[in-house]
């Protein structure tokens, strides 16, 4: 069994091979995590770390085009398989070592890019000079950064909008997704993502939820930015949203709403590798 903690990060493949990267990816990552369950193969971090992987490889096939239900009888292929193999087998423990040696490399990584379908999650153990952790760049309908912040001395989810020198700050924010508790994710064919981009992932304005934000004006450098920021609820209600779902920021300027989307993306393995340990 051969082990690819980054193949999906590599970008040159065709969409065919990608496709078979990321399927294989999923079958040896979740493969050596039952295995691990069985013959206590690793430590926690490097268990941890394939988890990260199997969250990439699992969101990789859902964008695409994979079903819940299709990756259910992938994963439950890929479990069996390893239920059938006696601890000390040859295969897994060549796939173990070439696991843990792989892990000593990524895991000391200070900044990773987790790639979406339009856009990519910025993962930095070590924040950057605005304090962002993880961020997910807007670039239209204006400028703009969303994700998780330092600021005075804790991690919150924010909106940041910079400001040109003539303009008029907007005075709200909320964030629209989809309430789990009042619907499911449905499924999104290929095609609908294709045509209809980050909006094919929205949900049904019937299952939504709108979280409140609260604002801020901030000066760094000579510049201004106006900056939202969400109840840590928020970041909850994100992460354990479908990889191919969307969220709509909606930005409140005097009579006029502007709509900001984000895709939801890795943003789980994201956030769980900000958590490994080193």
């Amino acid at each position: 069994m051969r082990f690819i903690i980054l193949a999906l990060a590599l970008g040159t493949a065709t969409a065919a091979s990608a496709t078979e990267n990321a399927r294989t990816a999923f079958v040896e990552r979740r493969g050596l995590l039952e295995a691990d369950a069985q013959c206590h193969l690793f430590e926690p971090s490097i268990r941890a770390a394939l988890n990260v992987g199997v969250a990439q490889a699992r969101g990789a096939l859902l964008r695409e085009g994979w079903t819940n239900a299709r990756l259910r009888e992938l994963e439950a292929a890929a479990v069996n398989a390893a239920r059938s193999r006696r601890c000390g087998d040859g295969r897994t423990e060549t796939a173990a070592a070439d696991a843990r040696r792989s892990f000593a490399q990524w895991a000391n990584a200070g900044t990773m890019d987790f790639p979406g379908w339009d856009r990519s999650w910025r993962a930095r153990r070590v924040a950057d000079p605005v304090g962002w952790r993880l961020s997910q760049d807007i670039s239209s309908p204006v400028r703009a950064t969303f994700g998780v912040r330092d600021a005075d001395g804790s991690q919150r989810l924010a909106l940041v909008i910079p400001l040109a020198a003539s303009a008029t700050a907007p005075n709200a924010a909320f964030l629209i997704l989809r309430d789990q508790a009042r619907g499911q994710m449905r499924e999104i064919a290929l095609p609908q993502r294709i045509s209809q981009g980050l909006e094919a992932g929205l949900p049904s304005p019937m299952v939504t939820a709108s979280i409140p934000s609260t604002r801020t004006i901030e000066r760094r450098n000579g510049e201004q930015s106006v900056v939202f920021t969400f109840p840590d609820t928020a970041f909850r209600d994100l992460v354990d949203l479908d990889p191919r779902e969307s969220v709509e920021l909606r930005v409140e300027t005097g009579r006029v709403t502007q709509s900001l989307l984000v895709e939801v993306g890795d943003i789980a393995a994201a956030r769980a590798f900000l958590t490994l340990r080193r």
